[in-house]
């Protein structure tokens, strides 16, 4: 019972997840910045590592504001509920070992299950505050979601087809006896890149809270220690998504080493720092694409994409 209590709330679970998340926002500002020829997080901390650990307690000492007509407990309730579902889905993957402590049969569809539900929990961050803005970003997160979702369950289907799992233990098992899925699914891969930054709201797909158009559409309305859960739960669905990642193409804590305990973890901390970087800087680089253009580059490119690498994985399911 301690270690699944240890194993809940502080590693992997809330205290590390939440470690983490910080680590990957002071990442993607300081390299975001170094893309576009600025300094970034500078004075807080060494190289300025603790600034998105201030930003956070400062916005949860800050005054909060809504309007009169909004939920108000959907508003304190939904960036809560966002908050802990990456947490829960930490828990069940490995991290240290190829096997993990809370961590069943058939946990690859509860982490697609994980994904619809944080997709609910944004809806209804969004709803809170009915607004022009918050509305316009509700229903371009609605939209984004049913081109993203599609794409990465046909990736997480290649993979669970060629490793004949629907596991993640047995899935990082299979990945250190054969190597990492990536080298035999680059397409399954890069469609689940591209799918991530969708569901993340990274540019090219920030459509839902396009500063420019819309203010911060979905979140506009909120304010001091909702918008630091906000924000903080936006990191938390990164580290949570890298994380997949890095287990289900990568390798995770295991392969090439085929070892546990410490050396796994920072052989499986290297692989999503490199899933971390491929994303900011894809991100940083590119420009935010239109509505329209979102459906023609997910249904005429991506889902192709990934139907063929299904079809590959199921030929390698028997050829290997």
């Amino acid at each position: 019972m301690i270690d699944v209590l240890f194993y809940a709330l502080v590693f992997p679970g809330l205290a590390f997840t939440v470690l983490l998340a910080f680590w990957f926002e002071y990442v993607e500002r300081k390299l975001t910045a170094r893309i576009q020829k600025r300094v970034g997080p500078l004075y807080t901390g060494f190289k300025g590592i603790l600034q998105p650990v201030a930003d956070f307690v400062k916005l949860l000492l800050k005054e909060e504001l809504s309007p009169r007509t909004t939920d108000r407990l959907l508003y304190v309730a939904s960036p809560i509920v966002a908050c802990s579902i990456p947490i829960l889905g930490m828990t069940i993957l490995p991290i240290t070992d190829p096997r993990s402590l809370l961590g069943f049969r058939g946990d690859v569809y509860f982490l697609l299950f994980l994904f619809i539900l944080e997709s609910f929990a944004v809806v209804l961050m969004g709803i809170a505050v009915l607004t022009p803005y918050t509305v316009i970003g509700v229903g371009r997160h609605i939209l984004q979601y049913t081109m993203y979702e599609g794409v990465f369950m046909l990736a997480v289907a290649s993979v669970a087809v060629q490793t004949r799992s629907v596991g993640i233990d047995q899935v990082v098992a299979y990945q250190e006896l054969h190597g990492p899925i990536l080298l035999y699914q680059p397409l399954g891969f890069v469609v689940a890149v591209i799918a991530l930054l969708a569901k993340l709201e990274k540019r090219p797909f920030d459509l839902p809270h396009a500063k420019q158009e819309i203010v911060t559409g979905w979140m506009t309305e909120y304010s001091g220690a909702s918008l630091a859960l906000v924000r903080l739960y936006s990191y938390l669905s990164m580290v949570w998504s890298s994380s997949i990642i890095a287990d289900m193409y990568l390798g995770g804590p295991g392969w090439p080493l085929g070892v546990g305990g410490w050396q796994g973890f920072l052989l499986f901390f290297l692989k999503l720092n490199i899933v971390l970087v491929l994303l900011t800087v894809v991100s940083a680089s590119t420009g935010r694409i239109r509505v329209v253009g979102l459906t023609r580059r997910f249904w005429g490119f991506l889902y192709p994409l990934a139907v063929v690498q299904f079809v590959l994985a199921t030929v390698m399911r028997y050829a290997l």
